[in-house]
């Protein structure tokens, strides 16, 4: 009975491991129409791969046993502390040390929409680490679908976002407006989806009316070498460190007679800024 409840461990663990590899591998076919530099990336890195995907998956194994009672039997705004360790810990597992310029922005007391470049899988880990108050952010909607870290993020307060359902995603920027209004600080990726280049997409518009539909400042913030460190089309890691840049808040008292699309291009320019400099 014993020999096979470990079988099942395994099996579980193993099932478990390889939908890792399927998220974090090369999952986006490639844009012909983009050159795509790699060169950066060595037979080193295949050699780092190979020793820190198993063991980030440890680590995440341990945060999701040991997180999940936490979400469970806390309320979100008193965890902020611990929700930024597990962060680290798993940016530690992908050989990532995190350094944050601006920090005390992030702690301000009144809410915020934060609007961040999405330019890496490992932005999900990121965002932890930048939570000094009680926050919601919008997320793809199959990462409710996984086993634990769905149960875990459902809990917290994430926001599901149908991408490909307009009428729902509508419906997920006004649930994240009333949170706002509420009190609670939202982090969202203009972008709606991870760059293949590099460099920073168009914005979506939704972001845009959940700001002046909630009357909220706007704080940019860039993530500097996440790309480099795990991009979307290569399943290769590449430890190292990480910026995370925060802007300068635009207040609503500021944006508040420009336009949808003059707001949206204001922000691109501002967040492109960031990154190029």
């Amino acid at each position: 009975m014993l020999d096979f409840v470990y079988l099942l461990v395994i099996i579980v663990l193993l099932a478990f491991f390889l939908i890792v590899i399927k998220i974090f591998g090369s999952s986006e076919k490639k844009d012909k129409s983009i050159t795509y530099n790699n060169s950066d990336l060595t037979s080193l890195h295949i050699l780092y791969s190979i020793i820190l995907y198993p063991f980030w998956f440890i680590i995440f194994v341990f945060t999701c046993l040991t997180f999940l009672p936490i979400v469970m039997l806390s309320k979100a705004k008193s965890i902020s502390p611990i929700v930024r360790f597990y962060g680290r810990l798993l940016l530690f597992g992908f050989g990532i040390i995190l350094k944050i310029q601006g920090k005390e922005k992030l702690k301000r007391k009144k809410p915020y929409l934060l609007l961040f470049n999405h330019s890496s899988i490992i932005d999900i880990f990121i965002l932890p680490t930048i939570t000094f108050r009680q926050v919601t952010a919008l997320a793809a909607s199959y990462q409710f679908k996984l086993p634990i870290w769905g149960p875990i993020i459902r809990k917290y307060g994430i926001i599901p976002v149908e991408r490909k359902n307009k009428s729902s995603a509508i419906e997920s920027v006004k649930y994240a407006q009333k949170k706002l209004k509420e009190g609670i600080s939202v982090f969202i990726s203009p972008e709606g989806t991870r760059t293949t280049s590099g460099k920073l997409n168009s914005f979506k518009k939704g972001p845009f009316h959940l700001a002046k539909g909630s009357n909220a400042d706007i704080l940019i913030v860039v993530f500097k070498g996440a790309f480099l460190a795990k991009r979307k089309t290569d399943w290769r890691i590449k430890p190292g460190t990480v910026d995370v840049v925060v802007g300068d808040f635009i207040y609503f008292e500021d944006y508040k007679n420009l336009s949808i699309s003059e707001l949206q291009k204001n922000c691109w320019e501002k967040m492109n800024d960031l990154l190029e400099n």
